[in-house]
């Protein structure tokens, strides 16, 4: 009777550990989903827009945030806007390829009225990431619709 394992079975098992670790290896180091950072990034602000207009309501009085353009002007880097306590919070918008607007300000009245840059009664955000992008649009009631995700 043969005791082992041949050399091709060795073989064998050996080439099949060596492709598993390397579709194991590949998915660790991945970067993650740019669909899923677009996502939670759009998300994000959507929120922080129904904050804005929820204090204003609540506070009866006018609340705004404000996109801060890059150094050169060409896309958005991040935004600031008023939490409960009066204290500025920024949001920076990383891993963005481009972040495109009609509007730089965003108000809104004591009954949550929306008014852009205080002429524009709408506003249009398009963020892109890669091949991926999403629309951000804001009436002038403060309706908040999302598409492209």
């Amino acid at each position: 009777m043969k005791r082992g394992f041949s050399f091709i079975e060795v073989i064998v098992i050996v080439s099949i550990l060596a492709i598993l670790l390397g579709i194991a290896l590949i998915s660790f180091r991945s970067s993650p989903d740019k669909k899923l950072i677009l996502e939670n990034i759009v998300n994000q602000f959507k929120e922080d827009i129904r904050f804005v207009r929820q204090r204003a309501i609540i506070n009866k009085t006018t609340w705004t945030l404000s996109l801060i353009p890059s150094p050169t002007y060409t896309t958005y880097t991040s935004y600031t806007f008023l939490d409960d306590k009066n204290k500025t919070v920024l949001r920076t918008l990383t891993n963005l390829d481009q972040v495109k607007s009609t509007a730089t300000l965003f108000s809104f009245d004591k009954d949550g009225i929306f008014t852009a840059d205080a002429l524009e009664t709408s506003a249009t955000l398009t963020f892109q990431i890669e091949t991926y992008s999403a629309t951000i649009r804001i009436n002038p009631m403060g309706y908040i619709e999302v598409t492209g995700l």
